[in-house]
């Protein structure tokens, strides 16, 4: 049996001023909708990480996470 993906989470950081610094889910179930949510243009999101859920070669369920770091970096930065 070949390994299969079955769904996928991608986290997002957000930042709020009131509430403070807060975690967003979305889910998706294809290679395309994963790439849609990571490329959102909501500039107050912020991937933090993707879950993907499936099952290995023998048939049994498999997760794997990605993890990243987020950063803005303004124009004159350095200068």
């Amino acid at each position: 049996m070949a390994s299969q993906f079955k769904s996928g989470t991608v986290i997002f950081r957000q930042w709020d001023s009131r509430d403070g610094l807060n975690e967003v889910a979305r889910t998706f179930s294809s290679l395309d909708e994963m790439f849609n949510l990571c490329l959102q243009t909501d500039d107050t999101l912020l991937v933090d990480r993707i879950i993907m859920e499936g099952q290995d070669s023998k048939g049994g369920a498999h997760t794997v996470t990605l993890v990243f770091q987020s950063a803005t970096v303004p124009d004159d930065a350095g200068e």
